[in-house]
């Protein structure tokens, strides 16, 4: 193996320490399936053999896409009771509640300058003998899943000053945003943890993230008040995946989780993750704030593929 292989495996391997941290202390609560509109009208996912097949099924009953969700071959619809009666009744495909998911904890910025302090966890889990050698990131795209990321000079830009957010994608209003923003807060803390870029001279000679100088493509499927959809996140994660090679991602970062309802390989947000994976991509994902006893990992925690 080359040394240069050798240092960019390193560098994962210092994304990946940061995302353990950060996904240990803080995941996300699940709440529980999504109510009916008062309408009479809910939100599901089709899952079936693709995107077009299951959109021609939605329109066949009367229902309303919402979401295409290719990377599981499913779509996201507004349907009545009556509608996935007459989904479900058809061979070859399955319908199941969108649900919701919370994040539990919510963070911000520490503003950067001279007097930054330092934050403790890279020396904790010996990052730090790794910013030593010289191994920082360089050369790793990581993506962080959440509520966005703050317009913070230590996360838009890395120990270098250069500018490294390569991309940020809405995947509630499904744009691509010019300028990244956290309504919540959340987004901002997990990437922090992860990448933060602080200088190492503005904070006693040490990084305060991981891998300060790893590159950034953020994705936002939480609103203000830290909650999503399963249609939302999934969307997420396949602009991601239709992006995977333009921006070298290497590395998803997911720090939520919902309460498991079905076998992992059955979940269409542990589906989609595992698409993700069988391209080549190192997925992260929380394990949830429950436990020790069966079936209290979270998905895609649960998903025997990821870290």
């Amino acid at each position: 193996m080359s040394t240069s292989m050798i240092r960019c495996n390193r560098a994962v391997l210092a994304v990946l320490a940061a995302s353990v941290v950060l996904v240990c202390s803080v995941s996300a609560a699940a709440v529980g399936p999504q109510a009916p509109a008062s309408d009479g009208v809910s939100p599901v996912l089709v899952q079936g053999a693709s995107v077009d097949a299951v959109a021609r099924a939605v329109d066949a009953v009367g229902g309303v896409v919402t979401h295409e969700l290719g990377i599981i071959d499913a779509a996201a619809a507004r349907l009545s009771a009556t509608q996935v009666a007459a989904l479900r009744s058809q061979p070859g495909l399955i319908v199941s509640q969108d649900r919701g998911i919370e994040v539990d904890g919510h963070g911000g910025s520490h503003p950067v300058g001279a007097s930054a302090p330092y934050t403790h966890y890279p020396t904790l889990i010996g990052a730090d003998r790794l910013h030593a050698e010289g191994i920082t990131g360089t050369g790793v795209t990581v993506a962080v899943v959440d509520s966005g990321v703050g317009w913070t000079p230590a996360l838009i830009k890395n120990s270098r000053l250069e500018t490294r957010l390569l991309a940020a994608y809405d995947a509630i209003d499904d744009v691509v945003l010019q300028k990244t923003n956290d309504p919540s807060g959340h987004g901002t803390h997990v990437t922090g943890v992860a990448m933060n870029g602080t200088p190492a001279e503005e904070s006693g000679g040490l990084y305060n993230g991981i891998a300060p100088d790893a590159d950034l493509v953020s994705v936002r499927a939480f609103d203000a008040d830290g909650a999503a959809t399963y249609a939302d996140v999934i969307r997420g994660l396949d602009w991601l995946l239709a992006h995977k090679d333009a921006y070298g991602i290497r590395v998803v970062n997911l720090s939520f989780s919902a309460e498991p309802r079905s076998a992992y390989w059955d979940d269409p947000l542990a589906r989609a993750v595992m698409e993700l994976w069988r391209a080549g991509i190192v997925v992260v994902a929380s394990a949830g704030n429950r436990g020790p006893d069966a079936m209290t990992v979270g998905v895609p925690g649960n998903v025997p593929y990821v870290v």
